[in-house]
């Protein structure tokens, strides 16, 4: 029988992992196919040299990634540095509203550390936010 993460194929990037900003991470995104423009309930912040997404009333926008293999978790979880006993972000499951509105459960990451001192992206986008003066 597959297991969560086998069933689960999509994943919502917000910021770094989004083709349009992927300019370093290039290789983990490349051969994952867009699915579209998506949404997710949650507040984003500016981190410096990324954005990083807490749950919360707010929306993120961003972009559904089909993973096309489980396989393809680890080398994003590596990158996102999930692991270990202070990770940077942790992986989750959330409902992503697609831009045709329908709901597609999918995996994103959350900031898993403290957000004191962070600039909030109001808007929730953080490639209008890197576009802003």
């Amino acid at each position: 029988m597959p297991d969560e993460a086998e069933k689960l194929d999509l994943v919502f990037v917000y910021g770094t992992l989004r083709p349009s900003l992927a300019a370093a991470t290039r290789h983990l995104v490349a051969d994952l196919e867009k699915v579209g423009s998506a949404t997710v309930r949650g507040l984003l912040f500016d981190l410096g040299d990324y954005p990083g997404m807490i749950a919360g009333d707010g929306i993120v926008h961003g972009d559904l990634l089909r993973l096309g293999s489980p396989n393809r978790l680890s080398l994003l979880d590596e990158y996102e540095e999930c692991g270990g006993p202070r990770p940077l972000f942790r992986r989750q499951r959330m409902m992503a509203r697609q831009a045709t509105g329908e709901l597609a459960a999918a995996w994103t990451y959350l900031y898993a550390r403290s957000i004191t001192g962070a600039v909030r992206i109001p808007e929730g986008d953080y490639a209008t936010h890197l576009r802003e003066p």
